[in-house]
């Protein structure tokens, strides 16, 4: 599978010279090759999960679709098979490097119903109206999404479908429970809060929707489970090292307690010696119909 950053929000700004800016869109997670393939194993653990909530939200074959945030295009190739030959799907991102990248993934895939626009969210040029807006793991990252989502919907005809998808983040959990696993879901919660964002944004796409004007969403979950040996232990402890940066200014000593050099060995052997599952953050789907309908 190639290197892909699906999941990021690129909205054209560098965070190190807006820091504590809440007027500017942050990406919180950074820029590496470690979040690079944290982000493949996230894309691989929630391509099926997405898949299932975009057919809940009515996205559907001869259809235009709008992704925004598409990043390198994981959602956008989802998008493109759901709606076929006979549909259409335009991809929006600020980063002009993703974008090229997207579009050789789309290449590589042989889907020619795609083509991307760079644009910085939520200020897209569209000539057309499209029948549907949609965005996975986008709203999070923005400081005023309930009016970027209203500014959004404007491109969606009467009746079209919007709908978006978020993490829950403090759902993660074993069963049974495993204590090293409630301390992973405690770290990578609080450097989320001290990057200034939700660690649950899925519970709020509800509010988000209907705040922006649209009509009564409904909402439905789904998330990837696992047990010792699955990729869903491997994800968990690769976002705790991804966030780090976050938190090693004011929580050194955390830090060295974590032992993140081998917190992936420990976690599985305390799952294996529990008999434990675990579950991956929720990703909650909240879809809606624009006026009209």
């Amino acid at each position: 599978m190639p290197e892909t950053r699906s999941d990021r929000c690129h909205t054209g700004h560098d965070t190190s010279e807006h820091e504590g800016d809440k007027s500017v869109n942050d990406y919180i997670m950074g820029s590496s090759r470690q979040e690079t393939r944290r982000l493949d194993l996230q894309s691989r653990l929630y391509a099926r999960h997405t898949k299932h909530l975009l057919e809940l939200a009515g996205i559907t074959a001869g259809m235009t679709v709008l992704d925004v945030g598409c990043g390198t295009g994981e959602v956008t190739q989802i998008v493109a098979r759901l709606v076929g030959p006979s549909g259409r799907v335009v991809g929006v991102d600020a980063d002009e490097g993703m974008l090229a990248v997207a579009a050789r993934n789309m290449a590589d895939a042989r889907l020619d119903n795609v083509s991307f626009q760079q644009a910085t969210l939520p200020d897209i040029p569209l000539t057309r109206p499209v029948d549907a807006l949609v965005g996975r793991l986008i709203l999070m990252h923005l400081d005023d999404p309930v009016d970027a989502v209203r500014t959004m919907a404007r491109h969606v005809r009467p009746g079209g479908i919007v709908t978006f998808q978020d993490f829950n983040v403090t759902r993660s959990r074993t069963v049974p429970t495993v204590p090293l696993m409630d301390d992973v879901v405690a770290w990578i919660v609080d450097a989320i809060r001290r990057g200034g964002r939700n660690s649950d944004p899925g519970d709020r796409l509800y509010a988000i929707l209907r705040d922006a004007g649209l009509p009564t969403p409904r909402v439905a979950m789904t998330a990837p489970a696992g047990d010792a040996d699955s990729e869903v232990a491997a994800h968990a402890t690769a976002t705790l090292a991804t966030v780090l940066p976050l938190v090693e200014k004011t929580r050194a000593t955390m830090i060295e307690e974590m032992g993140i050099d081998s917190l992936l060995d420990r976690l599985r052997e305390d799952m294996r010696k529990a008999g434990s599952v675990m579950f991956s953050p929720e990703l909650v789907g909240a879809w809606t119909r624009t006026p009209g309908f």
